[in-house]
């Protein structure tokens, strides 16, 4: 076998919970090999092994960030001689775009969701997109492929960010099936599940409120929410206004192994995500697919990509964004008949099998980069 081609990955942080699908993919490489390319380390980023990871200090993401210059990585990119640059993310895309230049390399980005609506034209002056938008015409053009975690942020990266249609691939991110069992029993109380930052587009205060609700019906239910974020202190204030302290908590952000045995406990994962103030949105949810994986009954929204993955009726139940009161019966439906829990989550199982395996999906990515060096 040839030996694996040297590609540089450009990323944010390395590596926070919400973006473990990186990692994912790394050890999944076959014909290619990265050299990751970091702004930064997160917290706890020592609890993910990989050896190749060149990470900026403060400083120096700063000066990147706002002159587009990073001797660091100037001198690494010239150490490792990549013969393509991936980065994940279009707010990193455009941090690649000047490297890709220099280097005469193809580049391809992969788009997550806030960084298509990071270029809405709302963002235009905002302190996060404003250096972003002005270079984004730019990463276009340099790319070969604008890879999508959804077919609907692939319609918005084309019909509102500019970008060309004949570069635009839909790629949707997949996950280690062997890690999920579908056939873990789940006795006792109902318990509930929410995982995700603790950001708007999660929509979590419309869970917490549905959940208040079903808990009418069904009070020994439990809800437990995984995750981190800005709104933290918010839902927590909101928790004990509904008066459920005791029913309600929130773990903050936990290992993956944390958060395998948690939907391995649970009998209904609930994703109510709604469309946030500055147009962010969900594109490919893992932690749906994962909740597929483990044969795990959902409640989604009718929002952004989620609808790819939930199939309304067959592998989930799907409620209109906002509507508590959908979101509501569709957690007392499924928690008043397990008969259906079950064969909800039994076709999910199948569907992530048929569809999201991360194996399949990353000969696919391999194949998309292949494609790029043509």
């Amino acid at each position: 076998m040839a030996s694996p081609v040297p590609i540089a990955l450009f990323i944010g942080q390395w590596l926070p919970y919400s973006e473990t699908f990186v990692h994912d993919q790394l050890r999944q490489q076959r014909r290619f090999h990265a050299h990751v390319f970091a702004r930064g380390r997160a917290a706890g980023a020592e609890r993910l092994a990989y050896p190749d990871v060149t990470a900026l200090s403060e400083a120096e993401s700063a000066l990147l960030y706002w002159t587009g210059l990073g001797p660091r990585f100037t001198r690494e990119l010239r150490v490792q001689q990549p013969r393509l640059i991936h980065a994940h993310f279009g707010t990193n895309g455009v941090l690649a775009t000047p490297f890709a230049r220099a280097l005469d390399v193809p580049l391809v980005v992969s788009f997550h969701g806030h960084d298509v609506a990071g270029l809405f034209p709302q963002n235009r002056w905002t302190l996060r997109y404003a250096r972003y938008q002005r270079h984004a015409a730019e990463m276009f053009e340099r790319a070969s492929l604008l890879l999508c975690a959804s077919s609907e942020l692939a319609d918005l990266l084309v019909s509102r960010a500019g970008a060309p249609a004949a570069k635009v691939v839909v790629h949707r991110l997949g996950i280690d099936l062997s890690r999920w069992d579908a056939n873990v029993p789940r006795p006792g109380p109902l318990r509930v599940l929410m995982v995700g930052r603790l950001v708007e587009k999660k929509g979590m205060s419309h869970g917490l409120l549905a959940f208040s609700e079903l808990r009418r019906s069904v009070p020994d239910a439990s809800l437990q929410i995984i995750g981190d974020g800005p709104l933290r202190a918010q839902l927590q204030r909101q928790a004990a206004r509904l008066g459920m302290q005791e029913c309600v908590e929130l773990s903050g952000a936990l290992p993956a192994d944390a958060v395998v045995a948690a939907m391995h406990r649970a009998h209904i994962l609930m994703a109510p995500s709604v469309v946030a103030r500055d147009g962010d949105r969900e594109s490919g949810v893992l932690v749906l697919k994962e909740a597929g994986a483990a044969g795990l009954a959902t409640v989604g929204t009718l929002h952004g990509g989620i609808p790819e993955i939930i199939d309304d009726q067959i592998t989930g139940l799907l409620v209109p964004e906002r509507d508590d009161a959908a979101l509501s019966a569709a957690l007392l439906r499924l928690a008043s008949d397990a008969g259906l829990r079950a064969q909800l989550g039994a076709a999910a199982r199948r569907k992530m099998e048929q569809h999201y395996d991360t194996v399949r999906q990353h000969e696919r990515l391999e194949e998309l980069l292949a494609s790029a060096l043509r």
